[in-house]
């Protein structure tokens, strides 16, 4: 196809994939007459899909069933009752009539998903009572949407596949639905019963903690007037003697379990200075104002806690060594009665300590007491907590890397054996999240990542696990990223996976062994005509080191040529921060980035080294060095890619991001403009030393030292070279605005080009619609032939 356009320059045919990109960079006027950059017919026309059974609506009636609603292609549903134990399934009512009768149904309560096609529907009220309606979202949550008489109808706009409920102001139930097709009539007809709630979840710690008699012995902290007192004996308030100057403070009262030991903390506060933004445009008008705010940078101090108790009966202090927690409040955790486990993170996050304290006898031990020369991560992530403390023992498990993965490891608080000779888990992957603790059992769920050599190490799968560290067993097994829900006994679990080119799988397994005891239904995505390129491809190569796996996405335009001449250009959206991994990993029934795709650019997301939920080699990467941002493996990817794709163009690559994305693509320009030619970069941290302290702190270390203007986008202004766009919101109480403000004075005196745009009143963002739109116009100036 070809599209003939005119301008000042003579007539001329141009390729129609290429024309939104050479009209909006030109201000090329179409045949129409109307600009090209909004004219829709010169985009290509994307397919809206639709996906059929994306989630399950799980109900359990009882430990081995439970029903599920199964959308079927025609507009129809079935009710699914199924036995766990045999894993028998029969539909509950025929879809047939289902579809004549167009009704609200009865049984478990529809949930919408996820749909971009606008659809108008009648519902029409056949029963005696006044009903409200409801729309349900795509969690279950409903919103009300008015009442609707008995013989009244009413139009109602919605979206395909979205879910409606009907309930009389009585709360009896009168059904549920899902639109499927614009002008379709449905009817409410009867009253049905009131489906089931669903189950809740397991908590990650099961069991109850031990019961014991209530001491008669109470504190109270009145200012800085620590009291106690036994109730049994009538006995007056005593005041407890605490030496303290004027800028400390008693905070924190505790006492014992067993009534036996009262704890304080006394603080020595250190108050940020602020930070400071002016709102040029305030909406009453008038002078511009004034925000202040306290505002913690790497290197401030932060506030101390020295540790103060006393014997409850005596009233006597309790002498101890454990020393001033000088980074973060107090984290306690009594057992015993009255000894206490407490935690402690140094400041730099390289040594994290557990000390046992036994404060009545004098005694004190160190548990655990790590060290490394990068970083322990503590802030910021991950799901798994370093410690997570039994119900129904004096046990604790400690999260660590010091095997090079993150594992698990057992810690009796009444022994003082090597922490790292107990290991629950242990293996070339690694723990991302703790699911539920059943101590009776001695089991422990969790979500492992990169458990299948031969599986994106991305994906999350379930393992049981055995306390001891004795056996692992995976429980799912399927390619792709699962989320799993427990039956109310545990015994069975609904697994859901998919992939980003795989609607989602839906199964019941068996947690002690892993077993599939059926499927249950598979999503269908509904798009014909959709190009082989709709949906994104994932691609992974070896990085910097030519061993290590590095994993990514392409989107692509709706009528991507892979043999095209005129090669497309790439722009990379990148987000780097080593607090995760970020590209997504799931099923989306909607297409991303299709404002870039649809004007003809290629769009790549990579999590290169230095992210998180890798190896702790993997995520060593950023240690002191947040400029690298994996930006050697990105740029070796992209070239791979290439060679797969061959109409991809690394001679015009972008990028773009916000926050810490908007520091990433500001550094692709400044130290790596022989590969990026164009970036936009929103709200940045073009300079670690001016934005918070514990997220910077974390990795690029303490103290501040020159490895922090190695990193930083402000001091090396001077190597700009390729097109630099900056954005900033003058109100971001994220990061400061005078990161990018100074950004830009290092760039004048280095008298470089660039653009510049703060947008009044606007916040942390990506810009906003209007920023967005010039980012657009950004890449379709720089980035076209």
């Amino acid at each position: 196809m070809r599209t003939i356009c005119t301008s000042l320059i003579p007539p001329f045919v141009f390729p129609s994939r290429l024309l939104p990109l050479f009209a909006a960079a030109l201000g090329l006027l179409c045949l129409t007459g109307q600009s090209a950059w909004s004219q829709q017919s010169l985009t290509p026309k994307r397919v809206q899909p639709r996906t059929l059974n994306q989630r399950l609506d799980v109900r359990w009636t009882d430990d081995t069933h439970f029903t599920f609603t199964k959308q079927l292609p025609g507009g129809g549903r079935q009710v699914i009752v199924v036995n766990a134990e045999t894993g028998e399934s029969n539909p509950q009512e025929a879809a047939s009539v289902r579809n004549q009768k167009n009704e609200f149904i009865g049984g478990p309560i529809a949930r919408s998903e996820s749909s971009p096609a606008e659809i108008n529907i009648t519902i029409e009220n056949q029963s005696d009572s006044t009903v409200e309606l409801f729309w349900v979202d795509l969690s279950g949550g409903t919103r009300s949407y008015g009442v609707l008489e008995p013989g009244k109808k009413r139009r109602q706009q919605t979206f395909s596949g979205h879910a409606w409920m009907a309930k009389s102001r009585e709360g009896k139930y009168f059904g549920s639905m899902v639109a499927e097709q614009s002008d379709r009539p449905f009817v409410i007809r009867q009253e049905y019963p009131n489906p089931k709630q669903r189950p809740s979840q397991p908590s990650p710690r099961r069991g109850r903690p031990e019961q014991r008699p209530a001491p008669t012995v109470e504190s109270r902290l009145q200012g800085n007037v620590l009291q106690v007192r036994d109730r049994a004996t009538d006995q007056a308030w005593q005041t407890l003697s605490v030496d303290m100057d004027s800028q400390q403070r008693l905070t924190r009262a505790a006492l014992s379990p067993d009534g036996s030991v009262l704890i304080a903390w006394l603080q020595t506060q250190h108050r940020p200075q602020d930070v400071v933004t002016i709102e040029s445009s305030p909406a009453r008008g008038g002078r511009a104002v004034e925000h202040r705010a306290s505002y913690r940078l790497p290197g401030d101090p932060y506030d101390e806690y020295r540790l103060v108790a006393f014997n409850t009966k005596t009233g006597q202090a309790l002498e101890h060594q454990l020393p001033v927690l000088d980074f973060g409040g107090p984290r306690v955790h009594w057992f015993n009665g009255n000894q206490l486990a407490i935690s402690k993170i140094d400041r730099g996050h390289q040594r994290f300590r557990l000390f046992r304290l036994d404060l009545l006898s004098g005694k004190q031990d160190v548990l655990i007491d790590e060290q490394t020369d990068t970083f322990i991560w503590t802030m910021h992530g991950p799901l798994v907590p370093l410690l997570t403390y039994l119900k129904d023992s004096d046990r604790v498990i400690y999260s660590s890397e010091v095997s090079g993965y993150r594992h698990l490891y057992m810690v009796d608080l009444d022994k003082t054996d090597d922490w790292q000779a107990h290991p629950i888990t242990r293996g070339n992957w690694l723990v991302r999240q703790i699911i539920d603790i059943d101590e009776p059992a001695g089991t422990l769920d969790l979500m492992a990542g990169g458990y299948y050599p031969n599986q994106d190490p991305y994906f999350k799968h379930l393992v049981r696990v055995q306390l001891d560290g004795s056996e692992s067993i995976p429980v799912t097994d399927g390619d792709g990223d699962h989320q799993v829900a427990f039956s109310p006994d545990k015994r069975f679990v609904i697994d859901s996976y998919s992939r980003l080119d795989l609607p989602p799988v839906h199964e019941l397994r068996r947690t002690k062994d892993g077993q599939l005891v059926c499927p249950l239904v598979s999503a269908e995505r509904l798009a014909d005509g959709e190009s082989d390129f709709a949906k994104p491809r994932v691609f992974h190569c070896v990085g910097r080191d030519k061993q290590t796996e590095i994993w990514g996405t392409l989107h692509f335009p709706a009528d991507f040529d892979q043999k095209a001449k005129a090669k497309y250009p790439i722009i990379e959206a990148i987000y780097a921060g080593p607090h995760g991994s970020h590209v997504p990993k799931r099923y989306s029934n909607s297409a991303r980035f299709t404002d870039l795709t649809d004007l003809g650019f290629v769009v790549v997301q990579i999590d290169g080294m230095g992210t998180a939920n890798r190896s702790k080699a993997f995520h060593d990467v950023c240690w002191h060095n947040l400029k690298d941002a994996g930006f050697p493996d990105r740029i070796a990817w992209i070239q791979a890619a290439a060679k797969v794709y061959p109409a991809l163009d690394v001679d015009r690559v972008g990028i773009y991001g916000t926050s810490a994305g908007g520091q990433n693509a500001c550094g692709a320009v400044l130290f790596h403009g022989d590969f990026y030619k164009a970036a936009y970069a929103s709200c940045g941290c073009h300079d670690n030393r001016m934005d918070k302290a514990s997220w910077n702190e974390q990795w690029m270390g303490y103290p501040v030292g020159p490895h922090y203007a190695e990193s930083s986008n402000i001091d090396n202004a001077a190597k700009l070279t390729g097109k630099l766009f900056l954005v900033v919101g003058e109100l971001d109480k994220n990061v400061p605005p005078e990161s990018t403000y100074r950004l830009v004075d290092a760039l004048i005196q280095a008298d470089k080009d660039f653009e510049f745009l703060m947008i009044p009143g606007l916040g942390h963002s990506d810009g906003g619609r209007y920023g967005k739109r010039r980012m657009r116009e950004f890449f379709v100036k720089h980035l076209t032939p």
